[in-house]
């Protein structure tokens, strides 16, 4: 069985180039784990959100979309 790195809320920041407080305002849209009372962020399932991420965070006008 392959064990998953978790990364705490400071790890994922770092990971993601974001502050602290950007994980924790947009929480609820990251994939996450609870443990006790601690989320935990699975690598994988970061890189696949990313990866699925349409847009990575710009408006549809950037792309020619329109909204």
């Amino acid at each position: 069985m392959m064990v998953e790195a978790l990364m705490t809320s400071e790890q994922l920041a770092e990971y993601l180039k974001v502050s602290p407080e950007w994980v924790f305002k947009n929480i609820y849209d990251l994939p996450f784990v609870r443990i006790g009372k601690s989320y935990r962020f699975p690598k994988g399932d970061v890189d696949e959100w990313l990866t699925r991420s349409q847009y990575c965070g710009l408006p549809p006008k950037f792309f020619g979309e329109q909204a």
